[in-house]
């Protein structure tokens, strides 16, 4: 009895510390699991959500033309073309979409986490942002000779124009605002505001100011229909339920699909029967095609309009006789990362076959050998130096001696089945070539491929580039060079040159075109912030700070200060004497005075201001006039004049000297 009481409490108190480290075992191996997650390449793809007409597009470092197709992946340096009475709608997140009409050109000149900028060298586009946050990176437009910089959420509209046209339109809605900058200037353009930019001519770098409303045709009718049906399946989207915010293109799924829960996997999303019964023998994988996008390499286009989540992420199991798609392979990571394709690829004798990567496995990159065989690996957009593999051959798959050996994965776990329905084979030599000529494969053909579990420790088939194929793809997919092509050579875009991809270009243009490389006004807020404004209680004026001492702006952004300039010499003044004076010579009227904390002479002034301490100046003397007799006393008759006046009509002679004044009398008055 002692001895099982000491079992018992000895146990009672070890089992807390087991389960703990039990716990934290657990955790470690579940952070292993994601942190070995992390893709070689983590480059930032939009989407193809919408399609119509013919529209081409043009990968980076290549001079054929693809056909676009719904659900076609787009990357950073992508080019797009559209026809006459073509549309397109791309897809960047759960908030960010871009529309495009007829006859326009479009460029990804960045498409990364710290932002987007696009070029629109001509044709007409609208951009709709539902959430926009200030730190979750830049979205802006160049533009011929002009540069938007999208500031808020909202709806933006560019209309670029044709190849000759001297003017563009930036319009904006849906209480959007947008920085926009010319060649020389720069201005602020608000909801329900459409500006007119000058690009050529006298006017070039001005604008007009008018209301967007003026400005509406048959283009902005079908953006807010696109803008209406999208806000409908994110109202019933189960973003944050069932998947993260990563999985965008997902609120697709409800409209095809339901959820339910598998013991097995948590909850999963099968597609309706009647979704899925339109395709013959349907499968994921099945229907689509392979395409070559840089720098992920062989990437699957699926065909179903819904497919676009459930083909680049999760997994996709066999479950009870129909396939469903599990949001995560069994570890939820910290972030979901686009995939190319979730599938396991193998070479059999001469046929490529594969099948959905089953769940609880991490992620088989069959684009490995591409990556080694190109000795690079691109992070965020940042090539890394690889070691090229030892053996390049890859490792054959044997053939189990059991001829009866079942036709479902030969795995531990009992969840992973995949039917023979569920592998697609094609010839090796037809793959990246055509497109859906695809097929079931035989029994022993099936017993091949799914006799060895996928590992990629293993060396990774040998598929061949998109360039080894020398051109000889299905027409269906290569196409020839658009109407519209090559005008990005002849107009350019952007109100300067875009440098620095990965940085947006709005406040340096702010800088120099709005404030002129000069600080702006400190403004004056609620609570008394800026010193310079509360100190004076006054508003603060001007855009920019003015320096203290004048400037001269001569057009380069170099500022001269101008220095006084050097009084003239003033010639010192004659006085005029009176009779009996002698002549003198009097200082200048405006002497040269040196400023006391400079000792710089100032500059003239036409006035002198004499200081009360020092005797005014010496004023010259009127020229002095005659001395009269004093006047007779009233009792005495004036004696007469020696000479009489002159008369009224004889002109005084301007050179007659004034008469001497008469001798006075020697003798006393009485």
């Amino acid at each position: 009895m002692y001895r099982a009481t000491k079992i018992f409490l000895a146990f009672f108190f070890l089992m807390p510390l087991l389960v703990f480290n039990t716990a934290n075992t657990f955790a470690n191996i579940t952070d292993d699991y994601t942190d070995d997650d992390v893709p070689e390449i983590t480059a930032r793809v939009a989407r193809i959500s919408f399609v119509q007409g013919d529209v081409q597009i043009r990968r980076t470092g290549r001079d054929d033309w693809e056909r676009v197709v719904q659900n076609l992946p787009i990357v950073e340096g992508d080019e797009i073309a559209a026809d006459a009475n073509s549309r397109l709608e791309i897809q960047f997140d759960t908030a960010t979409f871009l529309r495009l009409d007829e006859r326009s050109y479009l460029k990804f000149t960045a498409l990364r986490e710290e932002g987007i900028a696009v070029s629109l060298p001509q044709g007409t586009m609208s951009v709709r942002i539902l959430k926009f946050a200030e730190n979750a990176g830049f979205f802006e437009i160049d533009a011929p000779k002009t540069t938007i910089a999208l500031q808020k959420a909202g709806t933006y509209r560019v209309d670029a124009g044709n190849q000759n046209d001297e003017e563009i339109r930036v319009s904006v809605r849906n209480n959007g605002e947008a920085r926009v900058y010319s060649e020389n200037s720069g201005f602020m353009l608000r909801d329900g505001r459409s500006a007119k930019v000058y690009i050529a001519g006298n006017l070039s770098g001005e604008w007009d100011i008018d209301a967007a409303s003026r400005f509406t045709d048959e283009f902005d009718g079908w953006v807010l229909a696109r803008d209406s049906t999208f806000a409908k399946r994110l109202r019933d989207a189960d973003y944050d339920k069932y998947y993260d915010r990563d999985f965008y293109g997902a609120e697709e799924l409800n409209e095809n699909g339901e959820w339910i829960y598998a013991s097995d996997y948590g909850y999963v999303w099968r597609p309706y029967r009647n979704v899925t019964s339109r395709y013959s023998n349907w499968s994921p994988y099945r229907y689509g095609h392979w395409r070559w996008l840089p720098p992920y390499g062989w990437t699957w286009v699926n065909d179903e309009p819904w497919g676009w989540a459930t083909y680049h992420h999760g997994r996709w199991v066999y479950y009870n006789g129909f396939w469903a798609w599990s949001p995560y392979g069994q570890h939820r990571p910290r972030r979901s990362w686009w995939r190319p394709a979730l599938v396991v690829v193998t070479y059999v004798g001469n046929t490529i076959c594969w099948y959905p990567l089953p769940y609880g496995y991490g992620y088989y990159n069959y684009n490995r050998y591409y990556y080694r065989r190109n000795n690079t690996t691109i992070i965020n957009n940042t090539t890394i130096i690889n070691n090229p593999p030892a053996n390049p051959n890859p490792t054959p798959i044997p053939v189990p001696s059991d001829d009866t050996a079942s036709l479902e994965f030969q795995m531990k776990d009992r969840r992973n089945q995949v039917p023979r329905e569920g592998i697609v084979a094609v010839d090796a030599s037809a793959f990246g070539r055509e497109k859906g000529d695809y097929r079931i494969p035989t029994s022993a053909l099936a017993r091949d491929v799914l006799a060895k579990v996928p590992d990629n420790n293993q060396s990774p088939p040998i598929l061949p580039t998109f360039k080894e194929l020398n051109g000889n793809v299905s027409r269906e997919i290569l196409v020839q060079n658009p109407k519209i092509t090559r005008t990005e050579t002849s107009i350019n875009t952007g109100a300067a040159e875009r440098k620095i991809i990965d940085a947006p270009l709005d406040e340096k243009l702010r800088q120099q075109r709005v404030l002129g490389n000069r600080p702006p006004v400190p403004r004056t807020t609620n609570s008394g912030e800026s010193k310079t404004n509360s100190e004076t209680n006054t508003r603060g004026t001007g855009a920019v700070a003015r320096p203290q001492n004048p400037v001269t702006n001569r057009g380069d952004n170099s500022r001269t200060v101008e220095t006084p300039q050097t009084p003239r010499t003033q010639t010192p003044r004659t006085i005029i004497p009176g009779p009996g004076e002698e002549r003198k010579t009097a200082p200048p009227a405006a002497q040269q005075q040196r400023d006391t904390r400079t000792n710089t002479p100032s500059q003239p002034v036409r006035r002198q201001d004499t200081p009360r301490s020092e005797p005014p100046p010496t004023q010259q003397p009127r020229p002095a006039q005659p001395r009269q007799s004093p006047p007779p006393a009233r009792n005495e008759t004036p004696k007469p004049r020696s000479e009489p006046p002159p008369s009224r009509s004889e002109p005084k002679n301007a050179e007659q000297k004034p008469s001497s004044p008469p001798a006075e009398s020697k003798e006393k008055p009485d």
